[in-house]
């Protein structure tokens, strides 16, 4: 059983790829952004809900093989819902490599506003929550999403008197496609 890829730039273009892959064979026609534009600001992914369709969605792609993302944001940016409105424009898939050789994938697709909720609250849990300053170091490092949370689960340390609480219980977003298609984030459509 082989690694997956060591270079950051070479494990992010397998997900993109992959990701590419996975919505060109379900209909939905995509275009890799950063083919063109070395790492493009929010976005990853262009995506047409079919060929007819006029409906196009800009996705971000987060890969990892370890269990957790980076998220491209401090700490304290990650921790402020008013930058993350800004900041993040369409659904997010994170693809987890397990390992290369062989391939062995799971994809958690998340729309915008349940990415924004998971990671505002985690991060305010991080940064204000723990027993601990929120030092200015601590507020400039890498934010990251945690594999468990986007598979549900809560969170707890014992650093914290209080649990993070998963804005989105149960295992809702792996291999859950149609979710790059939803704009209202209610409750009703993330269960489906």
């Amino acid at each position: 059983m082989n690694k997956p890829p060591s270079s950051n730039q070479l494990l992010c273009a397998v997900g993109e790829n992959l990701v590419c892959a996975q919505l060109m064979a379900r209909g939905w026609p995509c275009v890799n952004l950063n083919n063109s534009i070395n790492n493009f600001k929010g976005i990853d992914l262009y995506c047409q809900h079919g060929l007819e369709s006029t409906d196009i969605i800009g996705i971000q792609i987060k890969t990892s093989a370890k269990s957790s993302f980076l998220v491209g944001l401090t700490n304290e940016e990650a921790s402020d819902r008013a930058l993350l409105n800004k900041k993040i424009i369409g659904p997010w898939i994170f693809v987890h490599i397990k390992t290369a050789d062989p391939l062995d994938v799971d994809y958690y697709v998340v729309p915008r506003q349940a990415v924004i909720d998971i990671i505002h609250e985690a991060h305010q849990w991080y940064l204000y929550q723990w027993k601990r300053p929120a030092t200015p170091s601590l507020k400039e490092s890498p934010a990251t999403i945690k594999l468990q949370w986007l598979q549900g689960w809560d969170d707890s340390s014992r650093e914290s008197a209080i649990p993070f609480t998963n804005p989105h219980p149960g295992d809702i977003f792996r291999e859950s496609w149609n979710k790059i298609w939803i704009q209202n984030d209610t409750s009703d459509d993330l269960s489906t």
